[in-house]
């Protein structure tokens, strides 16, 4: 996403992160007032300003809350970090794994899906991790809302930004 902005709502809550560019047209629409700039300088025609790292729209905007991450193949590689939930790895390219084969009646989800890098998913095949001798070295799990941001968070360059102000 290259650099992100912090969204946060009117009643200083979270709402997402947004790039450098959409941070900045909301800026100039004043739509939000910024908390903290960035480092990142943008040379217009005739000045230079700096984007917006924290962000805090001037309304509250009802949010419609979602009681559970979505699943996709994306949110499973942010929930295990990118890395092989057999050895441990982040090397690329990292593909998803079920745990229990779909050929064994596995179903495709949160509960039976990790990050699993090439080599291991190869050699797992349509086994059981017990049948291929490969334990899982953390189970899959639902994560929850809360749970999600605060990794997708510390996936960003803006965690240490949150800590910093307070917010985390």
């Amino acid at each position: 996403m290259g650099q992100s902005c912090v969204l946060l709502n009117g009643d200083y809550t979270f709402l997402g992160l947004v790039d450098w560019k959409r941070a900045m047209s909301l800026m100039f629409a004043e739509k939000v007032r910024v908390l903290k700039f960035s480092d990142r300088v943008i040379q217009g025609v005739s000045r230079t300003f700096r984007a917006p790292a924290v962000a805090v729209l001037i309304k509250v905007v009802r949010s419609v809350y979602r009681g559970r991450v979505p699943f996709s193949r994306r949110n499973v590689m942010v929930r295990d970090r990118f890395t092989c939930a057999y050895c441990g790895t982040r090397s690329h390219p990292i593909t998803m794994d079920h745990v229990v084969p779909r050929s064994r009646g596995g179903k495709t989800d949160f509960d039976n899906c990790v990050a699993c890098c090439r080599a291991c998913n190869q050699k797992k095949g349509a086994r059981l991790p017990s049948e291929a001798g490969m334990p899982l070295r953390r189970r899959p799990w639902q994560p929850t809302i809360a749970e999600f941001i605060r990794i997708r968070l510390r996936q960003s360059d803006v965690y240490q930004l949150l800590v910093e102000l307070g917010l985390l």
